[in-house]
């Protein structure tokens, strides 16, 4: 009974908090919630070394209070800062803490203001349940401290590394993290790189609710591995707010995923697959990325570059066939995907990706399939180019500028017009190159131009 309690915990919470929680570290939650502290730590360090950002957070807290491990505050920081670099706010409100203090680090007013500034360029707000909590709640079964629940013995934690003293439970007081932005930097006043501008603000209500949409919406920003995609988040987030508001998608029927690892991309679009399957034919699917692409360079194929992979290694990323094919074996009533990356080996500010590639590379147009429609960036070894000034990308500045003016009442052939149009203009002002957004359709949208958000 207890193990399906666990189970039960797990799902309900994977879905409740702005970071997406993954199933095993809300397990490993649930395990310190009743008592089995060194255990859950152990788990949550196992879900921390599969890049889970939540995980890689809580084993920072566990490390800073000394929660199911030795206290180790520079431990601590090294958890922090990985957490931090990846975008979590939270975390970085952790690292100013430390600059501030010198805990584990030299004091530095400078590096404290550097990372307060990234916290309110993320928006000024934490994402993730507090850990103390849970962890002082489950003090309460002090006996299930260093015991594994599956097996009553002594826990891994205790184990782990030759040390078999088990730290001594403590009601822990966590210290309020204080956050001091200049108010110059506050989240209601952005610093200048992350204002607001015109289509993030006032976003009109459409005046239809469209039941049978759903919109997958990732967007990749903080890579580990290779350079960032400035603005991306800032894409996402507020695509997702349109879709909501101005085309009257509900809540429950729309995914944001921000920085998505490989295997949360594949479980989103088995998310979405599902759905197309259970509404038999009576599904109209909206997907949106904004981040890498990568192209093959063996068959020119493009893939999407999560944020843990590799620029030279198609590998790491995810087909766009594959996902054309995923969107479309289950029958859907219409697709339509919209691509905010190119797809020729660079990033958003032409530089080569992978530092081996010294060309672009013209990339292959990967085929729609079944009832689907596609407006993407770019074409061929072309770049997809940020609008600094509106902090978007061009192409998805101009794609929510025009869901503003006409408050998503508009036919998608002119609507790609309109984006390809103003994106060519405008990038050869700003840029000086050319970027020529492109609309392409599968042989089943044959009045593809007339369609309309359903």
């Amino acid at each position: 009974m207890r193990t399906l309690l666990i189970i039960l915990f797990s799902l309900f919470s994977i879905h409740s908090f702005a970071v997406d929680i993954d199933k095993k570290t809300a397990t490993a939650l649930e395990y310190i919630r009743l008592g089995y502290v060194q255990h859950g730590f152990e788990e949550l360090r196992k879900a921390a070394a599969t890049n889970d950002l939540a995980a890689q957070f809580y084993v920072a807290v566990c490390y800073e209070h000394g929660i199911g491990v030795e206290k180790s505050e520079a431990d601590a920081f090294k958890m922090y800062r990985k957490a931090a670099e990846r975008g979590l706010p939270d975390a970085m409100c952790h690292i100013a803490a430390f600059y501030k203090d010198g805990i584990a680090v030299s004091q530095d007013s400078s590096r404290e203001k550097e990372w307060l500034q990234r916290y309110s360029q993320k928006g000024g707000q934490l994402l993730l349940p507090d850990i103390i909590p849970i962890y002082n709640e489950g003090l309460q079964h002090q006996e299930n401290y260093a015991l594994n629940p599956n097996t009553g013995s002594s826990s891994q934690a205790a184990q782990g590394s030759g040390n078999v003293d088990t730290p001594r439970p403590v009601i822990v007081q966590a210290k309020p993290i204080t956050v001091n932005v200049p108010q110059s930097q506050t989240a209601s006043q952005p610093v200048a790189q992350v204002k607001k501008t015109d289509v993030d603000v006032n976003i009109p209500a459409g005046k239809q609710t469209r039941l049978h949409t759903f919109a997958l919406i990732i967007a990749n920003e903080n890579y580990m591995e290779v350079a960032n995609v400035p603005n991306a988040l800032n894409d996402g987030k507020v695509f997702a707010e349109y879709c909501q508001k101005t085309l009257g998608i509900p809540e429950s029927n729309i995914r944001y995923v921000a920085d998505a690892t490989l295997n949360k991309m594949r479980r989103q679009f088995n998310w979405i697959s599902q759905v197309i399957e259970a509404y038999k034919g009576d599904a109209n699917v909206i997907f949106y990325y904004a981040g890498h692409g990568i192209p093959d360079e063996s068959n020119k194929t493009s893939y999407l570059l999560p944020v843990d992979g590799y620029g030279s290694d198609v590998s790491t990323g995810y087909s766009l066939d594959k996902i054309y094919e995923e969107l479309t074996t289950k029958k859907a009533k219409s697709v339509v995907v919209f691509l905010d990356a190119c797809f020729s080996g660079t990033n958003r500010d032409g530089d080569m990706l992978a530092s081996s590639r010294g060309v672009a590379i013209k990339a292959r147009q990967s085929e729609p399939k079944g009832n689907m429609v596609v407006l993407s960036a770019a074409q061929g070894d072309e770049t997809a180019y940020p609008y600094k000034e509106k902090g978007h990308g061009m192409f998805t500045y101009y794609l929510l500028k025009k869901l503003r003016d006409t408050r998503g009442d508009i036919a998608f052939g002119d609507l790609a017009d309109y984006v390809t149009s103003e994106v060519m203009k405008q990038s050869v002002v700003i840029n000086g190159k050319m970027q020529t957004p492109q609309a392409s359709a599968s042989s089943d949208a044959k009045d593809w131009r007339n369609w309309k958000f359903k």
